[in-house]
């Protein structure tokens, strides 16, 4: 998308006695890519920034995992092998200490970061592509969909389905827990459902397709991305209380960042775009991509944003600051951006 001022021509007297040009309007310089990887062979479709350490996986139809280090600004070691086919989509343990994956044949493997190397440990449940997966804040559970139609939540240890399979009756497509692990939302091709996670009960059956669902950390609300629209829905009643056009193609994936402030989308549309959960207002320039963008996270301190594009690349970038960011920032612009620890 090209933003270009408007142009003015500049007026000739015919008296050719001297004058000022008119002055043209600012125009702001596109965002750029602080840090780009290249490393993967074909599209990046799922990315995680891991906690507590300085470093981002990301997920690809080439069917490997590949570590970034944020600091150094390069790959960690060698791809991580063992999907058999793409691997569709990644999450990271809240602790840090794991990473899950999901592939297109169905298949679910865990990696342990430190050693960078898989568990011997089996997941079989699922008969088609899995699509989304997200760890619980325990880290010691994780939830995944699939597009066989069902949700299953799994014990990281065993391999144990441990709630599920349940049943969606269309393609699952996204997965979260709220902030404290008690519910968990699926976002299909038909409904967005949320279970109580302690006993399996469905609590909310919203009549919506979502891409893309994400509780906000207060547990409050339930943002949700479908065709082109965000929706932010009450998450106990499930009635809407925002939706608003974000993209001009489909939405592909969306997060939130930690202080709940902020939520991320992509799109088919070759932008990753922002917007205030407050105002519901857009937040500084789309990101633009050469082509489509399938997935984005946030760093812990909500400062930083990776992307993953159909060019197999994987973007950081500066999250672009809201009016009230601006209002009531208090530490200089020079501070420091991502939240690096070593006792992972």
């Amino acid at each position: 998308m090209a933003y270009s001022p408007t142009a003015m021509a500049s007026r000739i007297h015919e008296d050719h006695e001297a004058f000022q040009a008119p002055t043209l309007p600012t125009r702001k310089a596109k965002p750029q890519a602080q840090m780009t990887f290249e490393g993967h062979e074909e599209w990046v479709h799922g990315v995680a920034i891991i906690p507590r350490t300085h470093l981002v996986v990301t997920a690809s139809s080439d069917k490997t995992l590949r570590l970034w280090d944020l600091v150094k600004g390069q790959q960690v070691g060698k791809p991580l092998l063992g999907h058999d086919e793409g691997v569709w989509t990644v999450a990271a343990s809240p602790n840090g200490r794991w990473i899950v994956s999901g592939g297109i044949d169905g298949s679910i493997l865990v990696w342990e970061v430190v050693m960078r190397k898989r568990v011997s440990v089996s997941f079989k449940g699922h008969k088609m592509g899995v699509s989304s997966v997200v760890f619980a804040p325990d880290s010691k559970t994780f939830a995944s969909t699939s597009d066989d139609k069902t949700v299953c939540v799994w014990l990281r240890t065993t391999g144990e389905i441990v709630l599920g399979p349940l049943q969606v009756g269309s393609n699952g497509w996204s997965v979260s827990y709220s902030f404290d692990g008690s519910r968990l939302a699926a976002g299909t091709g038909e409904h967005i459902i949320i279970w109580n996670t302690s006993n399996g009960k469905e609590l909310l059956k919203i009549e919506q397709q979502a891409v893309g669902v994400a509780f906000t950390p207060d547990g409050l609300r339930l943002v949700s991305g479908c065709i082109h629209h965000i929706r932010i829905s009450d998450a106990v009643t499930g009635d809407i209380i925002k939706q608003f056009e974000a993209h001009t193609e489909l939405i592909q994936s969306l997060a939130i960042t930690p202080d709940g402030t902020k939520v991320a989308s992509t799109s088919i549309d070759s932008t990753t775009r922002f917007f205030d959960l407050t105002t519901f207002e857009p937040i500084g320039q789309p990101l633009e991509h050469p082509d489509a963008v399938y997935c984005v996270a946030f760093s812990e301190d909500g400062q930083l944003v990776a992307t993953g594009c159909d060019d197999a690349l994987l973007r950081v970038w500066t999250v672009p600051e809201s009016d009230s960011d601006k209002e009531s920032k208090q530490v200089p612009l020079s501070s420091t951006r991502i939240l690096i620890h070593t006792d992972y």
